[in-house]
């Protein structure tokens, strides 16, 4: 029997697991694709509407693969597709049974040809999966050949168009993409209008009978303290400073905090962004290498459900390595908050807990522990550490803090009243934070929610030790980062697990957005793009859209809307766009600015441009002069090394960083500007 997969990496794993009479092979990736460089849809157009065909071709680099496939196949009775549980795996497999069995769809070709799934790459998994083979879900072949096209329509269709107007040939626009695009250019606007608004805020030192404490004031009489200038501040200080303070009230209780829901792919993302600086592609990628190697579930999922031998392992492991005091009476079950959490049945877990990575063993106190291989390397070591934490964390006891609130009542000369607040917390038992906390820490660290308070006693009274008055202002909304934008494509529907990274990856290879100390910023192309299709089209660059596609998609996959019908409600209203855009929409320059410097050649000013390679200077007397050069972008600082000036620079996956221009005499660089520390002067000898 011939199983078949997309990578070495899992036909390896697979054969360990399966001998005789198995035989495990890997397309290598996948097989067939629309063409690369046209639409490769068929438009028909008859009565009643478009009929939208895929012309699907053998990928050039796979013909070889498959001719070796097809010979393989040709001695074996049964073949087996266990490509990916998701949409796309199905696709794959759905091409691969066409190639196999030559197109023909007949009833002896299908019994031929059987479908498995697992969602983990276990003995008992694939076994399991093997006893219970299925038929191709056809109607999840339908959704993913439906969003290629629906895709394809979108790219293919509205580029041309970008060239046109844009005056660029290698531009392009993405369905999903350019609405990530849009999130981030309407941030930067919002951070661009935004003016900033004055506050202050005034703490009070105060010193008890047994040691000293800070309160924020909170009420002037029974108003909320709003202090919008110097000179309110100035005359609230004065009245403040002869006062009379006495603790009022002390509220005591205690509060729980639950542990953390095992990962989705959202949130493994996110969590690897903010604790290692990781890219969702670098997760991704390493991710993929621990589901294929058979260590965790599989990566592409927004389920949060854990199954019950799971569970019980998890619980059976926290018993013997953290005690009975930090096992639940019951289990915890986490609710999923994806509307359609199909692309996988679990969330992201080891598969075996009595697996550790090395950092972790010191945890375990069971015999059964083994080791990672460290021969996958320190990428796996880390994101792995992190999924077992995680999950294992999932199912312990909550942790318990002692949450103190005091009120401090200030009673002026004139009997006017002023309220200050002041909370502090005390871990009395860490539970889950033993072992995973948001940021890292382990139990035992310092956490921001512990904040001590010397003993203090309702009606007390204080001395005012000192005032201490604070300047504010009001802050933009951030920039996003990948945690964060990933965050908000989740929260608004945008894109699926498996389209996360892709897209992150897409908008900065088409240079629409640029990051900067880790948080993007559209350029000005960016900009000029996305003003272009939100002016023209309105509706199908709208988020909310977008959001209510993607349902679609998953709809069709489900079998409750029609694929037909989704390509046709959107691509006629799409057409009239497009034909009415190509004849009146005026042509966009994309004016990215001129500089001080004169072309060497001719004398003429120099301009900035943009190519697909980035930003570059060019002739303003183009094309009778031809004269280029590379911008260097100067961060201000000087080399610690050598003096020279310190550029903005960009490693070849178009991160940046900062490094000397004097490269290769001198070889500093560094990812941050703040870590760029000045040279220490010379010291001169007498």
């Amino acid at each position: 029997m011939l199983v078949i997969v997309e990578s070495p990496t899992k036909a390896k794993t697979l054969t360990r697991f399966l001998g005789s009479p198995f035989r495990v092979e890997a397309t290598m990736g996948h097989v067939r694709d629309l063409p690369e460089k046209k639409l490769g849809v068929e438009i028909v157009d008859k009565e009643g509407g478009f009929r939208f065909i895929p012309k699907y071709q053998l990928i050039p680099l796979r013909k070889s693969r498959v001719a070796e496939l097809k010979k393989i196949a040709r001695s074996e009775d049964r073949v087996i597709l266990a490509t990916d549980p998701d949409r796309e795996g199905e696709a794959i497999a759905a091409h691969i049974r066409e190639i196999l069995s030559d197109g023909k769809k007949n009833k002896n070709a299908d019994a031929r040809f059987s479908r498995i799934v697992f969602h983990e790459i276990t003995q008992t998994a694939v076994k399991e999966a093997i006893d219970n083979p299925h038929k191709l879900d056809d109607k999840l072949v339908e959704a993913q050949v439906a969003r290629r096209i629906l895709d394809r329509l979108v790219g293919y269709k509205l580029s041309p168009l970008l060239w046109n107007k844009l005056g660029k040939r290698w531009l392009s626009a993405g369905r999903v993409q350019s609405v990530a695009v849009r999130l981030i250019v309407e941030r930067e606007r919002e951070i661009l209008s935004f003016v900033p608004r004055e506050y202050w805020l005034i703490e009070a030192l105060l010193k008890a009978e047994k040691g000293e404490f800070t309160a924020r004031l909170d009420k002037i009489g029974q108003v909320q303290a709003e202090i919008k200038n110097s000179q309110q501040a100035e005359e609230l200080l004065e009245k403040l400073g002869g006062a009379n303070y006495l603790i009022e009230k002390i509220i005591t209780k205690d509060i729980r905090r639950n542990p953390y829901p095992p990962f989705t792919t959202s949130t493994l993302q996110q969590t690897a962004s903010g604790r290692f600086g990781w890219s969702a592609k670098r997760t991704m990628r390493t991710a993929q290498s621990l589901y294929e190697e058979g260590f965790i579930t599989y990566h592409r999922t927004d389920s949060t459900n854990l199954s019950a031998e799971a569970v019980s392992s998890a619980r059976e492991f926290i018993n013997t390595s953290f005690g009975k005091n930090y096992l639940p009476k019951d289990p915890k079950i986490y609710k999923t908050k994806s509307k359609v959490a199909q692309e996988a049945h679990e969330a992201v877990r080891p598969t075996d807990i009595n697996i550790l990575a090395a950092s972790d063993l010191k945890i375990t106190a069971s015999n059964n522990s083994k080791t990672l291989p460290e021969t996958l390397g320190r990428d796996a070591q880390l994101l792995y550490s992190l999924v077992w934490k995680r999950f294992l964390a999932s199912q312990m006891k909550e942790a318990v803090f002692e949450q103190t609130q005091v009120i401090v009542s200030a009673q002026t000369v004139t009997s006017e009243k002023f309220v200050f607040r002041t909370a502090g917390s005390r871990l009395k038992f860490d539970g889950f934070l033993r072992l995973y906390d948001r940021k890292g820490r382990e139990s035992g660290e310092e956490d921001e929610n512990q904040k001590q308070l010397p003993p203090l006693t309702e009606g007390e009274r204080l001395s005012l030790v000192k005032l201490l008055p604070q300047q504010k202002f009001t802050e933009p909304p951030p920039r996003y980062n990948e945690a964060s934008l990933i965050k908000t494509l989740e929260e608004k529907g945008i894109g699926r697990p498996s389209t996360y990274a892709p897209i992150i990856s897409t908008i900065q290879d088409r240079r629409y957005v640029e990051k900067e100390e880790r948080k993007f910023v559209p350029s000005d192309l960016g900009m000029a793009v996305n003003d272009f299709l939100v002016k023209y089209f309105p509706d199908i660059f709208d988020v909310s859209f977008t959001a209510g596609m993607e349902d679609k998609l998953d709809e069709i996959a489900n079998g409750k809307y029609d694929s037909e019908k989704v390509l046709n409600d959107f691509y006629r209203p799409f057409k009239k766009k497009l034909d009415a855009a190509f004849k009146g929409a005026d042509r966009v320059k994309v004016d990215m600015g001129t500089t001080d410097e004169k072309c060497p050649l001719c004398g003429s000013p120099l301009a900035i441009r943009m190519s697909k390679y980035g930003k570059f200077l060019a002739c303003t007397s183009f094309p009778e002069c031809k004269f280029t050069k590379n911008i260097l972008e100067k961060a201000g600082i000087a080399c610690p090394n050598c003096g020279g000036d310190i550029i903005v620079k960009k490693t070849r996956r178009g991160k940046q960083f900062y490094g000397c221009a004097n490269y290769p005499k001198c070889s500093f660089a560094a990812w941050k500007k703040e870590d760029i520390k000045p040279s220490k002067p010379a010291v001169q000898s007498s």
